[in-house]
C-alpha cells in the first residue's frame, strides 16, 4: 500500500437478511450474506485502511434476526485485521442498525450522526494520510427536507470525505433530498452515499459523488455489475474503482429469431445464447455464479404464439451450465415484427383487416383513434382492478409490479396480443 493514500472499501444497500428475487432459492452463492462475506474478505486482504457502509446494510423486513450474525462475524473480521469501520443508518435501518452497533459495541466500530445529527471522525491509518469523515444516519424512515440544511464544515488541509444516504437529485423526494450542486459547494473530496442500488460514480465540479449500489442485485430492476468500490484518498483528491464481487446478475439480452422457423429452431437459439452469455461473463467475472436472463425477441416472425409457448416452459425448467456459472431465464418479452405484411391486410374490411389496421396505429403511434382509444381504456381499467385485487398483493411487493401499467407498456400488450390474435385469426382462416 502507497504511503500516500488512505484506501477505503465501500459498500451500500447491502440489506442483509433479504435474499435476491426469481433466482434459484437453493444456492446459497447467491444469498446476500454470502456476498457481504466475500466482501470483508477482500477488505483484509487488500488490506484497506477503512470500510465506510452508506446505509439500508440490514433489511427492514429481517432486522435483527438474520442480519445481526453475518453482520457481527463480518465486523469483528474487519477488526481483527486491523480495519476501522464506519457507518451510516438508511431508511431501512434507520431503528434496526444503530441497535446492531450497540449490540456489537465494539471499539473501531463507528456509526456516523445518529438521530439524524452530523458527526466528524478522524481516522489516522498507518498510510499516515488523516482522513477527516462527516456522516448523517435517518433518524426515521422518511425525511423530506435536505440534511446538507445543518451541516457546517470548517476548513482543513486534511482530506474529507462525506457519507450520506439521501436521494441525489432535484432535492424533492421522501428520502433525504439533496440537490448535487448543493453537494459539490461543501469543502469535501468526495460524497459516499446511499440509498440507490444502481451503481453511479457521478462527476460534479471536479467532485466525486459516488453511488456504490447494492453489493448483491436483489430484483431484476438492477441489471449489470454489482459490488464494492475501492476509494483512495490524498491530499490531490479521491480516487474510485469498482470491485466486481456479486455472484449473481440480472442480464438483459437481445435475440434475433428472424431465422428461425419453428419453435424448435427458437429453443435452440436461446439455449445457444444463454450458454454463450454465461461462458462469457464468467471469464469477466471470476465471482459471478449465476445469470438471470430477461429475454427480449426482435426480427421479423410469425411465430409469435410459438415463442410463447416455447419460453414459458424454458422459463421454468431451463438452465444451462457452463464451468461455474449457470444461467436460466427470468422474463421475456416479445419486440418482434409480423411476417404478415400488415398495410396489404389493413385493406381488407374482414376481421384481419380490421385487426391490421389498429396493429399498424399501435406501430406508428397513432393512440388518437377514437376505436385504439376505447380499447386502451377498457385495458387500463382491466388492468388496473387486477393490480389493485388483494390476490395481486403478494405480486405487488415485487419492486417492478407496485404500479399499474403505463399507457406506453399497455400499447406495447396490445401490439403483442393483437399479432398473436392475427396469428389465430390466419390459422383459423387456413
Amino acid at each position: 500500500m502507497s504511503a500516500d493514500f488512505c484506501q477505503i472499501l465501500c459498500a451500500g444497500d447491502v440489506h442483509l437478511g433479504r435474499r435476491p428475487s426469481r433466482v434459484p432459492v437453493e444456492n446459497d452463492a447467491l444469498s446476500v450474506r454470502h456476498v457481504w462475506e466475500r466482501f470483508v474478505e477482500t477488505a483484509t486482504n487488500r488490506e484497506v485502511d477503512v470500510v465506510v457502509l452508506t446505509g439500508d446494510i440490514v433489511d427492514s423486513e429481517n432486522e435483527m434476526y438474520e442480519a445481526f450474525g453475518a453482520l457481527e462475524r463480518g465486523v469483528q473480521r474487519l477488526l481483527d485485521g486491523g480495519i476501522e469501520i464506519l457507518a451510516v443508518a438508511g431508511n431501512h435501518d434507520h431503528d434496526a442498525f444503530p441497535r446492531l452497533v450497540r449490540g456489537i459495541d465494539a471499539d473501531g466500530f463507528h456509526l456516523l450522526g445518529p438521530g439524524g445529527t452530523w458527526e466528524e471522525v478522524q481516522i489516522d491509518p498507518e498510510s499516515g494520510e488523516t482522513v477527516r469523515f462527516l456522516g448523517w444516519s435517518f433518524p426515521q424512515p422518511t425525511v423530506l427536507s435536505s440534511p446538507l440544511d445543518d451541516l457546517e464544515i470548517a476548513e482543513t488541509d486534511e482530506p474529507t470525505i462525506g457519507v450520506l444516504h439521501c436521494e441525489a437529485g432535484s432535492g424533492e423526494g421522501q428520502y433525504a433530498p439533496v440537490r448535487r450542486d448543493a453537494l459539490a459547494r461543501f469543502p469535501v473530496d468526495a460524497w459516499l452515499l446511499g440509498h440507490i442500488h444502481a451503481p453511479n460514480d457521478h462527476r460534479e465540479a471536479g467532485q466525486s459523488q459516488l453511488y456504490p449500489g447494492s453489493l448483491q442485485p436483489l430484483d431484476p430492476g438492477e441489471p449489470g455489475t454489482h459490488g464494492a468500490w475501492l476509494v483512495e484518498v490524498s491530499g490531490q483528491g479521491a480516487s474510485t474503482e469498482q470491485i466486481p464481487l456479486a455472484s449473481l446478475r440480472y442480464e438483459e439480452m437481445a435475440v434475433d429469431v428472424t431465422d428461425c422457423k419453428t419453435g424448435d429452431d427458437v429453443e435452440q437459439t436461446v439455449l445457444h445464447a444463454l450458454r454463450d452469455s454465461a461462458a462469457e461473463l464468467g471469464e469477466q467475472f471470476p465471482d459471478l455464479r449465476h445469470v438471470a436472463h430477461r429475454l427480449r425477441f426482435e426480427g421479423r416472425t410469425a411465430l409469435h404464439r410459438e415463442i410463447k409457448e416455447t419460453l414459458r416452459e424454458m422459463v421454468v425448467t431451463v438452465r444451462r451450465e457452463v464451468d461455474d456459472v449457470s444461467a436460466t431465464i427470468e422474463s421475456f418479452k416479445l419486440d418482434t415484427r409480423p411476417d404478415h405484411d400488415l398495410d396489404e391486410l389493413a385493406r381488407a374490411d374482414d376481421p384481419p383487416g380490421v385487426l391490421a389496421q389498429l396493429l399498424l396505429k399501435l406501430e406508428n403511434g397513432d393512440v388518437e383513434h377514437e376505436r385504439l382509444q376505447r380499447i386502451l381504456r377498457e385495458a387500463a381499467k382491466a388492468t388496473g382492478e387486477v393490480h389493485e385485487s388483494s390476490r395481486y398483493e403478494p405480486l405487488r411487493r415485487d419492486s417492478e409490479t407496485r404500479e399499474s401499467p403505463d399507457r406506453s407498456t399497455l400499447r406495447s400488450m396490445l401490439y403483442q396480443q393483437g399479432l398473436l390474435l392475427l396469428d389465430e385469426l390466419h390459422n383459423s382462416r387456413d
